[in-house]
Order: structure tokens, then sequence, then C-alpha cells
């Protein structure tokens, strides 16, 4: 009997990047179907996230995935292109956001579950 479940996956999100591989492991392993249902990331379903959340929180965020990528022994870098506009010393989303819809959209077409998940995971270095 095969099993499915739905993978919410954010093309910015390095823990999405990071579960990329333990998924395709599980599906593998299991009789298991994976629906990879892109979402629109953090900083474009609430752009002032970064503005409000602690100054320090960024830095925690990426100390915790670069630690992560490193136990898992995954390669780790910014994701290319980034889908998001972002000022990074300001913490600032871009008003004109010209990558991440085109992108989601494309995961979207990916949708067939053989599919999906590898190419997500060519946004990331």
């Amino acid at each position: 009997m095969t099993l499915t479940a739905d993978i919410f996956w954010s093309f910015r999100s390095p823990y999405s990047y990071l579960a990329t591989r333990r998924y395709r492991a599980l599906a593998e392993r299991y009789d298991l179907t994976l629906n990879l249902r892109p979402v629109y990331p953090l900083a474009v379903r609430q752009p002032d996230f970064f503005e409000k959340n602690h100054p320090s929180w960024l830095r925690y965020t990426l100390t915790d995935v670069f630690r992560l990528a490193q136990y898992l022994d995954i390669p780790f870098g910014s994701p290319r292109p980034d889908p998001i506009v972002q000022d990074m010393a300001t913490r600032t989303i871009a008003a004109e956001q010209p990558y991440i819809f085109r992108i989601t959209r494309m995961g979207q077409a990916r949708h067939a579950p053989a599919k999906a998940l590898p190419f997500a995971t060519r946004f990331r270095g």
C-alpha cells in the first residue's frame, strides 16, 4: 500500500533544502510518494518579518543551518539565484520580487514526485 505525504517546501528556506535528502531517503526506503507543495517564502508572506525580529535572529538561524549542514554532510550555500530580493544590511524586502513567483511556479510544474525534489535542490550549492 503506497503512502502519500505532502511537503510544503520553500525555495528560500535552508531547512527545506537540508531536509530534502532525508525526504528522498524516506521515499526510497518505504512505499512512499512525496508531493512537493511549493510555498512562498516567509519574506513574501510576511515582508516585515525580518525587520520586526530580533537583530540577532538571522545570525542565530545561519549558525544553526550551517551546523546542521555540517552534521548531515550536505554542501551548503546561499540559494542561486536567491529567489528573494532583500537588502541584507537593513534586512528590508524589496517591493519588486522578480524571481520567486516564477521559481515557485516552476516547482509546481515539476509536481511529478520523481522530478520535484531533485529540481528543488538545484538552487543551493
